[in-house]
């Protein structure tokens, strides 16, 4: 009894750890350590709602909740030629589109 529950105790440990790292990736889907101290006034951007830092792009729609994304957070690694619409607005737009 002993060693089973030690092994639901490693295995709880494991699964907590992994969904701590989870959602670590998803808040910081770029990885990038910002050690800067951040302006509580400083406005935030893109899907992950943090400040302005590296190369972002901004979306297309005239209408977007959002407006400006990091390049790693939408997989992107270069300015898009054209018009580039965020995932949820080209979401929309397709939507709009098949009425």
């Amino acid at each position: 009894m002993k060693l089973y529950i030690c092994r639901t105790r490693l295995a709880t440990a494991a699964a907590a750890q992994a969904a701590t790292e989870a959602a670590a990736a998803v808040a910081n889907p770029t990885g990038m350590e910002l050690d800067l101290p951040v302006d509580p006034n400083e406005p935030t951007y893109c899907f992950c709602n943090q400040v302005s830092y590296g190369e972002m792009v901004a979306c297309d729609n005239a209408d977007c909740k959002i407006e400006w994304f990091h390049f790693g957070c939408v997989g992107l690694k270069e300015q898009p030629k054209g018009k580039w619409y965020c995932s949820d607005c080209a979401a929309l737009k397709n939507r709009r589109k098949g009425r």
